[in-house]
């Protein structure tokens, strides 16, 4: 193998981290996105529905901090990287 193959390889799999991660970052701000949308917390009322146990209501809340601020986080970041990848792509 050469040199001029080695880089043809390398490039292929950086296409393919690429877009990993640009698929992955637009799959977890849309799953956000989605659940927002969905269970309409654009109001208050979702959170004084009564819940059986206040054990559910501290789940329910954790849930509802990792859906709303740790997803979007994580698919910033890979939005983030795929494009670090093309940049370092177009640039090389």
């Amino acid at each position: 193998m050469n040199a001029e193959d080695k880089l043809k390889k390398a490039d292929k799999g950086l296409k393919a981290a690429m877009l990993l991660c640009l698929f992955m970052g637009v799959i977890f701000l849309g799953f956000t996105l989605r659940t927002f949308l969905k269970h309409q917390l654009l109001t208050d009322t979702e959170y004084n529905k009564p819940v059986p146990f206040e054990a559910y209501r501290s789940l329910l809340h954790g849930l509802r901090a990792v859906t709303y601020w740790v997803f979007p986080c994580i698919g910033i970041g890979y939005l983030v990287v795929g494009y670090a990848i093309w940049d370092y792509r177009r640039k090389r």
